[in-house]
């Protein structure tokens, strides 16, 4: 018991409460799995300039992603253009896991870097065409009631967790990240890796 309380004093010894994180008043019932018992969900729109500047940190943390952490994004059809591109990332996922991970970053790319408009859905599927997409298949999934169904549970979602912003991580439903862009969100990795050993010290 005094050797676990000195790990978890040594996880948190980077971390300040209300300032890295904040625990939740209510938690929410995360899906964890038995191989993977920790969940990380980001709340994300791929037209929101915070969520492209965190995007990098993002991608280095799950290049060394322990296997006992899964990570699940949220696409929030907030309003606008938003609603549209949460369409195009659950209809990519209805086509894989796979295509969703490798059109994220060019999507990102299209929006804020080449200032892409997309103004309506045909040229959405027209650049993802270009991406070597199913325009079919694409279109197929885009207005279907299973991708309407995950927009709805994913404005559910936000409001179970009391969504102010995004980007927003939370951790097995407990724990919210304090993330700031004001250092381009440069410690969101350690941040993500010292939460993870709290859990995993709360649990033994």
């Amino acid at each position: 018991m005094v050797f676990s309380l000195i790990l978890m004093n040594s996880a948190f010894a980077a971390l300040v409460e209300n300032k890295d994180y904040v625990m939740l008043e209510k938690p929410i019932e995360a899906s964890p799995t038995k191989e993977a018992p920790i969940e990380v969900v980001e709340f994300f729109s791929y037209g929101c300039p915070y969520c492209y500047m965190l995007e990098p940190q993002i991608n280095s943390w799950l290049a060394q992603k322990p296997d006992n952490v899964i990570f699940t994004r949220i696409a929030i059809p907030r309003k606008g253009k938003w609603v549209e591109y949460a369409r195009l990332f659950y209809a990519l996922g209805m086509i894989s896991k796979q295509e969703q991970e490798r059109i994220t970053p060019l999507t990102y790319n299209a929006i804020h870097e080449q200032r892409l408009n997309f103004n309506d859905a045909d040229e959405i599927f027209d650049w993802a065409e270009s991406n070597n997409i199913d325009k079919a298949l694409l279109k197929q999934f885009y207005n279907s009631k299973d991708v309407t169904e995950k927009l709805e549970q994913s404005v559910i979602l936000a409001h179970s967790y009391h969504l102010k912003y995004v980007p927003s991580i939370y951790i097995n439903g407990k724990y919210q990240l304090l993330i700031h862009s004001s250092n381009q969100y440069q410690d969101v990795k350690d941040k993500l890796n010292q939460l993870k050993q709290l859990i995993e010290i709360e649990e033994k």
